[in-house]
């Protein structure tokens, strides 16, 4: 089975989001601007291959031997997506020449970093790579030294969803008379809420069933909330977050709510599956925090597509907005050695015949807009996500992520305090104002290293 589009806020466990306090420390190490990550090694040598950072389960041996079959003089090495090995490798001044990623949370800090080659004058000469091509998504890897979403192009996505919209079972929902959200008729939080408190199911002390998706408080699930509020967690300059204002504590309390509520898998009740799919597929679950792409899960198990549809991003505010947090792609390194030839494969792999098998599966949007009509349609579950999906992105929005903290790591910080909220220890005021405190410490140590004076 492919190997899913991590971004997602909600597959998280709480041990691996505190893990992102230790990831912001290799990427200090690392340095957070191009010329203190270059260390002593100079650029890596130019060997006739390319060395790609990526999932083994993405870009599999088949794929590889594909690319090599076209490019005999341009073979590939793979390294499994990691981040400690990479920050180890930028340190030396010796990166991979291409690195997966997901653009929507790490475009400014890596090209912030200057660790990212500018892909403007490449697909400026594209014949495959058009601008007019390219869909709107793409805009993620742009940063123009302020904002995400302008200025130069630093990555380029492979395939992407919407990520704050979820799927559901529509038996589960039938069987607790909870109605069916529709395309322009999304739910809000607070009904999400509601709902999966009359779906979850238990006996004898245990739960048979949740009613709600994989939550977590991290930093793109809250923006995503506040985002449909016209609100925002981060200021103008990304120099300082703010969990204190009123959409920012009303999206706290929600993730505290559901954790006492315990009406799904949260970061006091982790999910043993590390994903949705698993227990949706099993019928543990009966919503899944998933976009568009689960539906390339969803076609491995004919009896699981009967009840499985795809429903809009929900809403704490009245703007409907549908964010994607992942919007996984690769940038090509700076130092690298290999540049031509890193974009030939990008080139290759997100608009070329790999491209077109991966839209025909189901697993995700393509990038390219010439490819939209291959995203298959032959079952009821499918043609009904693709109708979804078609009307959700006219409220696709580009959200900013600060480029002095890894996304990681900010959401760790927040997840450190979330018990305490959720036993009681700390008020929903305590709990904002803590990770605010918290956040903007690693905020400061964040343009300490960058030279910018808050």
């Amino acid at each position: 089975m492919k190997v899913r589009q991590m971004n997602t806020h909600k597959h998280i466990s709480r041990r691996s989001v505190l893990g992102g306090a230790a990831l912001l420390a290799g990427f200090a190490a690392a340095g957070l601007t191009g010329c203190s990550a270059s260390g002593s090694g100079g650029a890596a040598q130019k060997s006739g291959g390319l060395t790609i950072m990526s999932k083994g389960g993405e870009i599999k041996k088949e794929v590889i031997d594909a690319w090599v079959a076209e490019h005999p003089d341009v073979p590939i090495t793979l390294i499994e997506d990691d981040p400690t090995r990479l920050n180890a490798m930028l340190a030396a001044g010796t990166p991979p020449d291409v690195v997966r990623s997901l653009g929507a949370t790490s475009t400014a800090n890596i090209a912030s970093r200057g660790l990212a080659l500018d892909l403007d004058p490449y697909v400026s000469k594209s014949t495959v790579l058009k601008d007019g091509e390219l869909a709107k998504i793409n805009d993620v890897w742009r940063w123009d030294g302020t904002r995400q979403g302008e200025g130069a192009r630093f990555g380029l996505v492979k395939d992407w969803s919407q990520d704050a919209m979820f799927w559901y079972n529509t038996e589960a929902f039938a069987a607790a008379g909870v109605p069916l959200p529709t395309a322009d008729k999304p739910f809000t939080y607070d009904q999400l809420l509601e709902y999966a408190a009359l779906m979850t199911k238990r006996s004898a002390g245990k739960v048979d069933q949740y009613g709600l998706f994989t939550t977590a408080p991290t930093i793109e699930a809250i923006s995503s909330m506040l985002a449909t509020s016209g609100a925002r967690a981060f200021n103008d300059d990304l120099t300082k977050v703010d969990f204190t204002s009123p959409e920012a504590m009303r999206a706290l309390q929600w993730h505290v709510d559901v954790a006492k509520a315990k009406v799904g898998y949260t970061l006091a009740d982790p999910n043993p599956d590390g994903w949705d799919w698993p227990p949706f597929d099993a019928k543990r679950i009966a919503m899944a925090a998933a976009g568009y792409w689960f539906g390339g899960a969803v076609a491995g198990n004919p009896k699981t597509a009967e009840f499985a549809r795809l429903a809009p991003a929900p809403m704490m505010g009245t703007e409907r907005v549908s964010p994607s947090t992942s919007a996984t792609g690769h940038w090509i390194s700076a130092k690298s050695n290999m540049k031509d030839e890193a974009f030939a494969f990008l080139e290759w792999y997100v608009a070329g015949d790999q491209a077109k098998t991966r839209a025909q599966s189901g697993w995700g949007l393509p990038a390219v807009t010439s490819l939209t009509s291959e995203l298959p349609q032959s079952q009821p579950y499918q043609a009904e996500a693709l109708a979804v999906q078609k009307n959700e992105e006219q409220y696709l929005q580009i959200m900013s992520f600060s480029p002095y903290a890894q996304a990681t790591a900010v959401s760790a910080a927040v997840a450190n305090l979330f018990p305490r909220a959720v036993d009681g220890s700390l008020s929903t005021a305590q709990f904002a104002d803590q990770a605010t405190t918290a956040v903007n410490e690693l905020l400061k140590q964040g343009m300490e290293l960058a030279g910018k004076k808050g």
